[in-house]
């Protein structure tokens, strides 16, 4: 695998696969300031849940929704489009690829056919919360062409919360949770943002450093988060902008796989952190042995007796490096 900061065009891969639009009015939003982009590929119950949250924005400037179908397994209407059409709305424009292009070329395809100079992920099996397009552009008059990433909750299967996220926490009665802080490349070193949903990406940015390379699969969406933030900069967002759902999915059947990618990443990151090496590689074992388990138990349903495994002194250390991020989440 190449270094996560190199530069690889990897729109050019699919460009020979055209997306048709089926459905949707651009005149209906000539001038979008901000795009939502919904790659699809057979999650019709959720995805109707997604675009409901996507059409309830309580965004008052112009914003338009994407939807890209990935199915050519059916030749007629997918599901999908079904529950697309349900909504009838115009300025929701579904695309249908004439070719499976996979999850990260679909992502890729995404970024393409937006036509605001910002845009921000909704996957079909997860939802957007109401203030999310608000929050994120008015964070954007703040910080230029930095990604915003954002909090979010946890949510099941059914839609039930897992962890809420609590607004505005206070610690010792004084200390308050900053709203946004500037986010570096050590921060992603230390704990990934998600999956890019309900965070904010410039256009120009994501097209000139070439997208998602599906080389890092599964984690391509990390590696791109933690290029975006090296060569740009990036904020986090403290308040929630998009509820995460853990439901059966790709993750479920990868996670072993998106451990061991997720150490090459962090190695690679080592070049853009001015700590000594031993110290960051001491940190890659740490997080290695504690993720391993964590993953096991949420993606692997295995007993959460497996904790007892922990190694004490990888759980400190941790514990000691997220310590140092507390000046930055928390203020008088």
């Amino acid at each position: 695998m190449r270094n996560i900061f190199e530069i690889k065009d990897n729109f050019q891969t699919y460009r020979e696969v055209p997306s048709l639009l089926v459905s949707g009015d651009f005149s209906c939003c000539p001038k979008p300031e901000v795009s939502i982009v919904m790659p699809d590929y057979n999650h019709p119950t959720f995805l109707r849940v997604a675009l409901k949250s996507a059409l309830e924005q309580d965004y008052q400037g112009a914003y338009e929704i994407i939807v890209i179908d990935n199915d050519d397994t059916v030749s007629g209407e997918t599901p999908n489009f079904k529950v697309v059409k349900e909504f009838n709305a115009p300025r929701v424009y579904y695309y249908r690829n004439q070719k499976n292009i996979g999850m990260f070329g679909n992502w890729n395809r995404c970024i393409e056919l937006a036509r605001a100079p910002f845009l921000v992920f909704c996957h079909d099996d997860d939802m957007l919360l109401p203030n999310a397009l608000s929050r994120l552009m008015s964070l954007q008059k703040k910080s230029g062409n930095k990604a915003i990433f954002s909090a979010f909750n946890k949510i099941n299967g059914k839609g039930e919360y897992i962890k809420k996220k609590k607004v505005g926490k206070k610690i010792m009665g004084i200390l308050r949770k900053k709203d946004h802080y500037n986010y570096s490349v050590f921060a992603h070193f230390m704990d990934e943002v998600g999956n890019g949903v309900g965070s904010l990406f410039a256009k120009e940015c994501l097209l000139e450093i070439g997208g998602f390379n599906p080389e890092f699969y599964p984690v391509a969406d990390y590696a791109l988060f933690s290029h975006y933030t090296y060569r740009f900069g990036s904020i986090y967002n403290t308040i929630p902008t998009f509820n995460y759902r853990i439901a059966e999915n790709e993750t479920f059947n990868c996670y072993r796989e998106m451990l061991d990618v997720d150490k090459y990443i962090w190695t690679c990151m080592k070049k853009a952190i001015a700590l000594p090496d031993p110290l960051l590689d001491r940190i890659i074992r740490a997080k290695y042995n504690t993720r391993k388990i964590r993953f096991e138990i949420e993606f692997g349903q295995k007993d959460k007796s497996l904790k007892k495994n922990l190694k004490t002194t990888d759980k400190l250390l941790l514990k000691m490096i997220h310590w140092t991020f507390f000046i930055k989440r928390y203020g008088f």
